[in-house]
């Protein structure tokens, strides 16, 4: 049953990345599909972060176990008025 929930959950993901995807103009598009590509292609995204994003990321973390967050509706509301998405 939790194989089948996973499987569903990845499928409504995807089609919502895609959805997502679509309404990039196409220079965004063809952007992220090379990092996309460099990603799958060699070693974890980790491994290719700069130090200083590693401080950025320990830093995030940290402040995410102090209970230091926002809520997720938030996050996406921010993200979808920077980016020029809608929320539906």
């Amino acid at each position: 049953m939790r194989r089948v929930l996973q499987s569903l959950y990845m499928l409504t993901t995807k089609n919502r990345i895609l959805e997502l995807f679509q309404t990039l103009p196409p220079t965004d598009q063809r952007a992220l599909v090379e990092q996309l590509s460099e990603t799958a292609q060699g070693g974890s995204f980790y491994d290719r972060m700069s130090t200083d994003q590693r401080a950025q990321l320990d830093e995030g973390i940290m402040q995410a176990e102090c209970g230091d967050t926002i809520p997720a509706a938030d996050a996406f509301d921010d993200l979808a008025t920077r980016f020029g998405f809608s929320r539906a």
